[in-house]
This record gives C-alpha cells, sequence and structure tokens, in this order.
C-alpha cells in the first residue's frame, strides 16, 4: 500500500462497537465479548473480541501499523512526493509531527490530542480519590517539559529530512505516482490492455 497509494497522512482506527450501534448490536447477538469499562471505548483501545487475534495482538497490529506507516524511510517518501507533485514539504511536516507525535507521546488517536494536553487535577474518573497538589503539580510540570523536549527532537528529525528531500535535485518518481499504463505499474497495465482485447 505505501508503494501504491500516494496517501500523504493516514489514520489508524480501532473497531469501536458504541452501544446502539449496528457493530454492537450484532456482537451481541452473536455473543462476542465487548469490554464493560466505557472509558476505554475511544479510538484506540480494543474492546471486543476479533476472530484471530487477542487483544494484546490487536493492540499490537495498532500500534505497528502507526511505527510503520511513520516510520522515516516513509516520511521521506512522502516528503519526494509532495515535492514532485508541486507541494512544498514544509507544508507537511506540521501535519506528520502532530498525527504522529500525539500517538507516540500520548498514547492517543491524533484526533484526541495536540501539542498540549491540559490536565486538570480536580477532574478524575468517579471512584478514584484527588491526588495530593505537592504530588500532582511537580509530576505534571516533569511531564510537560519531558513532553515537549520530545516534540522538539521530533521535529528536528523531520526537519533533517525534509532538508535532506528539498536539496536533492534530482527527480522523482515511483509506482503512486506513474500514470495507470507505466511500466512501474505491470499489473495494472496488463489489466487496461486484457479489459481493452474484452471490448
Amino acid at each position: 500500500m505505501q508503494q501504491e497509494l500516494p496517501v500523504d497522512l493516514l489514520e489508524f482506527f480501532i473497531l469501536t462497537p458504541l452501544p446502539g450501534s449496528a457493530d454492537h448490536q450484532a456482537l451481541y447477538s452473536n455473543g462476542v465479548w465487548m469490554d464493560p469499562d466505557m472509558n476505554k471505548y475511544d479510538l484506540e483501545h480494543v474492546t471486543t473480541g476479533h476472530s484471530v487475534m487477542t487483544s494484546g495482538d490487536w493492540q499490537q497490529v495498532y500500534r505497528q501499523a502507526w511505527d510503520l506507516y511513520y516510520s522515516a524511510e516513509h516520511i521521506e517518501t512522502i516528503f519526494r512526493r509532495a515535492k514532485a507533485s508541486g507541494i512544498k514539504p514544509v507544508r507537511l511536516l506540521n501535519h506528520v509531527l502532530q498525527f504522529y507525535f500525539t500517538f507516540l507521546q500520548e498514547n492517543v488517536h491524533p484526533l484526541q490530542g495536540g501539542y498540549f494536553r491540559r490536565k486538570l487535577r480536580r477532574e478524575r474518573r468517579a471512584g478514584l480519590p484527588r491526588e495530593n497538589p505537592v504530588v500532582f503539580y511537580p509530576r505534571r510540570v516533569r511531564e510537560v517539559f519531558q513532553t515537549h523536549i520530545r516534540l522538539a527532537a521530533l521535529y528536528l528529525h523531520l526537519h533533517r529530512i525534509r532538508r535532506r528531500v528539498e536539496r536533492d535535485p534530482r527527480p522523482y518518481t515511483d509506482a503512486a505516482l506513474a500514470p495507470v499504463d507505466s511500466e512501474l505499474f505491470p499489473a495494472r497495465r496488463k489489466e487496461k490492455v486484457l479489459t481493452g482485447a474484452a471490448a
């Protein structure tokens, strides 16, 4: 997929059978396990059984999908495709940074996060005790500091990739940018020829 589809940004989701949805009704009718903790019914937690994978396997595959798509090699490919298409790679850098960093640092889906995560001492899940300010605030300051150090490190990493791509004078193309009848897409070219012959 990475080689054939010119997709700049990609999001990954885990099936979340919200009560009242068709998925929830079908799973309930078939007796499939669903997590009773509604706090996990978001976009990144496994909350139902799978016919092949364990919950741990499913969660691991979800994480691997993010790491594979936003690997340094593929990010460079994304930037090269943008440049070849007349788009400045810097326009993609901030989006890639937000998407991948939110997942890496906060373990939440990018739609639920950002560069600064707001946490309030008085807002906790029902049943959990309120933390002592002497414990909460120093830890929170440390978390914010560590988060932004890692954010800066990832930004510099992406910046170096972008600069390398922008300085490279060689033209770039791959299967995702090639016309359908190009030699880079022999399977599709063959399919097109067969379709034309049948017509």
